[in-house]
């Protein structure tokens, strides 16, 4: 039979046994009233001694401040990753529309494994269905037969779909595509656009962003893979984003926004356990 959730008291007095240090014992007890025990301690793996007990000198203050910078450092994130897929998505149903007309994604020919092709017009037809009371969706129904252009359909679609159509989509437009709109070759748009999906839900859905592995694994291209040593953090993601993000200002304001979030808890935080060098700034600046 599994067990019950602890109440606050006990979680309390569970945190006192396991070495941990609490100073304002209403203040924790308000904090953990409105966030997860579980959730919390997630940014505690590296202060263990092992499986029951941390470091002496652990304080409870520490862990909530690391909890804080990591929600902020995922809100932060998820901003700039907004602005990213719309980039992609809007520039993938622009180059395909054109040469393929309107309802492009229905072309078997221009898509690597049918099997996959059908399963995206399976998972299309099913969120079709799941929105049929937004506007555009009830317009295109009564004014064009549900026939719905691609850059209309993308609205409708999540990012990790997107990755996957892109994925299947055939060499010589993935080439064409990589090269003309970000300069690399596909093999490496294609896992960054797959690494971002991942990381876009991770920080839509309140996944930890400190002190953990990020999949999948990135490529770097020969000329950075001696630039630091990576650790499969979240700055590897940021390195890479750097590369393929347009907006010069909004990165110059999301890099300054990190700064001032890495400065405001510099007591608290190891930026080991996030990938970032000492250098941060200098390698995350855009070159030009």
């Amino acid at each position: 039979m599994l067990k019950l959730p602890k109440s606050i008291n006990e979680q309390i007095s569970l945190l006192r046994s396991r070495n941990i240090i609490i100073e304002d014992t209403e203040e924790v007890k308000f904090f953990l009233e409105n966030n997860n025990y579980y959730r919390l301690m997630g940014c505690a793996f590296h202060l263990k001694i092992d499986k029951e007990t941390y470091k002496p000198g652990t304080n409870i203050t520490t862990i909530i401040s690391i909890y804080n910078f990591d929600k902020s450092l995922r809100h932060l994130i998820l901003s700039i990753l907004e602005d990213f897929e719309i980039s992609f998505r809007t520039k993938l149903a622009y180059y395909l529309s054109h040469k393929y007309g309107s309802e492009c994604y229905l072309r078997q020919d221009i898509f690597i494994e049918q099997r996959l092709h059908s399963d995206f017009i399976y998972t299309i037809n099913k969120n079709i269905k799941q929105s049929v009371n937004e506007q555009f969706v009830k317009h295109h129904f009564s004014k064009y037969e549900g026939r719905f252009p691609f850059w209309v359909l993308i609205e409708l679609l999540p990012f990790s779909v997107m990755s996957k159509f892109f994925k299947n989509l055939n060499n010589s437009d993935k080439n064409y595509f990589s090269k003309h709109y970000y300069n690399f070759d596909a093999e490496f748009v294609e896992n960054w656009i797959h690494h971002f999906s991942v990381l876009r839900n991770t920080c839509a859905h309140y996944g930890r962003l400190y002190n953990k592995n990020l999949l999948p694994i990135l490529k770097f291209l020969k000329e950075d893979k001696n630039k630091y040593i990576r650790k499969l953090k979240i700055f590897d993601s940021l390195f890479i984003l750097n590369k393929i993000y347009c907006d010069k200002y909004l990165w110059s304001n999301f890099l300054s926004k990190l700064n001032d979030l890495i400065i405001g808890h510099k007591d608290f935080i190891d930026l080991e356990l996030i990938g970032f060098p000492d250098d941060y700034l200098s390698l995350l600046k855009k070159s030009s």
